[in-house]
């Protein structure tokens, strides 16, 4: 197991280090058989040759990276970070293009791209990467002819559109009160891990105890951009939340939720570190009526 701290320090140096274009550099970050997805739904590779050749590729745009947030697992092993990253249209805009995943340029080529993704780390004890995954889809990519303005794609499939609006729902009707609204978002044998490496529910009948506790004016959270998946299983948010206790506990999080085929959820991961948390005297607030005790 790695500290937060560290686990934080690798990840910052990973979009450093991208940043710089050092692709041996980010290479040492590695163990010799990691495995990594970049997006996710594109199938995993494994190993520094296969490293070498996908990082040399992204540095060849000459990316700039701005990491919002990182936050870390409380299970010694993963950190996550949200990013955006600009570069030049080229080389990466042309081959997305060709796979569908952009819309190929009427007229004038863009001059950027810009992605915005969630990249997922598991660290070794070691303190080297073991495994990758970067979470982005095809509305989570924008081109720009400037570098100020940039546009994504026109239309999304509804099942993007779903995604994309799965986090909302679900935090207005939990804030809402809304038990049985929370619970009906989530399958039969939906796994919650909030947080990773601590609380692990199995089933909607914990579930709901866990979505009583928390709602009714209990929680209060501002969610940020939420990015997706290329195979459209997962959605990823970065989350600032507040909760009562009745002290006042902060919480910084990165949640991935995992989607089944009939657009609910499977399995939710909450990452948030003690780094993540702070606690301080709860405000004087107004009390939310009550939510009704599931049965």
């Amino acid at each position: 197991m790695t500290g937060e701290r560290a686990r934080k320090r690798t990840a910052r140096e990973h979009s450093r280090l991208l940043t710089a274009g050092d692709v041996d550099g980010l290479l040492a970050l590695y163990t010799p058989d990691a495995v990594f997805e970049d997006p996710v739904g594109s199938g995993a590779r494994q190993g520094h040759e296969a490293l070498r050749a996908h990082f040399a590729s992204a540095a060849a745009g000459g990316p700039a990276e701005t990491v919002e947030d990182t936050v870390a697992g409380q299970d010694g092993t993963h950190v996550l970070s949200r990013i955006t990253s600009v570069t030049g249209y080229r080389p990466l805009g042309p081959r997305y293009a060709a796979r569908g995943w952009l819309a190929p340029p009427q007229g004038a080529e863009p001059a950027f791209l810009r992605r915005h993704y969630a990249l997922q780390l598991r660290v070794a004890p070691s303190g080297l990467i073991e495994d990758m995954r970067a979470y982005w889809g095809r509305p989570d990519l924008e081109v720009s002819a400037d570098g100020a303005d940039f546009t994504g794609p026109a239309e999304l499939s509804p099942r993007e559109e779903a995604l994309r609006r799965l986090p909302g729902t679900y935090l207005a009707r939990l804030t809402g009160g809304d038990v049985e609204g929370t619970v009906e978002l989530f399958a039969e044998d939906i796994v919650f891990e909030d947080p990773v490496g601590g609380i692990l529910l199995r089933g909607k009948d914990a579930l709901r105890e866990h979505v009583f506790r928390g709602s009714a004016g209990k929680v209060h959270e501002v969610l940020g951009r939420p990015v997706s998946s290329m195979d459209g299983r997962f959605v990823v948010i970065r989350g600032d939340a507040r909760v009562l206790v009745p002290a006042e506990m902060r919480m910084r999080m990165i949640t991935v939720c995992e989607i089944d085929d009939a657009g609910l959820g499977v399995h939710i991961r909450g990452y948030w570190g003690l780094g993540d948390l702070t606690m301080e005297p709860a405000p004087p607030r107004t009390p939310a009526a009550p939510a009704e005790r599931p049965a």
